[in-house]
């Protein structure tokens, strides 16, 4: 976790992230997103305010952020239909064994219908 605390008018800012076990990247909400915007708008001096260039990239982060998110849930959704798809196709095969094997039994005890 790291802190940031703020000090007056000198433009710093009390900011905080939480580190999501297993891969160590930072998660952020809109919400935590917007907190931290204010804050840096409270404590920021007058006399030099924050420059744009910084805010943009803040803000392209936070696109990107949300956008990789998105990528990610719609990923597990794929994830999760093509295992679907992988059980349908299991059971499709079972049937198609059972099938075979019923053909076959019909032929071998000749009660099956032939046609010529």
């Amino acid at each position: 976790m790291t802190t940031v605390s703020a000090t007056g008018n000198t433009g710093t800012t009390t900011s905080s992230s939480n580190a999501v076990s297993g891969n160590g990247a930072a998660s952020l909400s809109f919400k935590d997103y917007i907190s931290l915007l204010t804050t840096q708008l409270k404590y920021q001096d007058p006399t030099a305010p924050t420059d744009n260039s910084q805010m943009v990239a803040q803000m392209a982060q936070f696109s990107t952020l949300s956008g990789i998110s998105q990528l990610n849930n719609t990923s597990s959704a794929i994830s999760s239909q093509l295992g679907s798809l992988s059980d349908l196709s299991a059971s499709v095969s079972n049937i198609s064994t059972k099938l075979d094997a019923l053909i076959a039994a019909q032929k071998s005890s000749g009660t099956g219908s032939t046609t010529a």
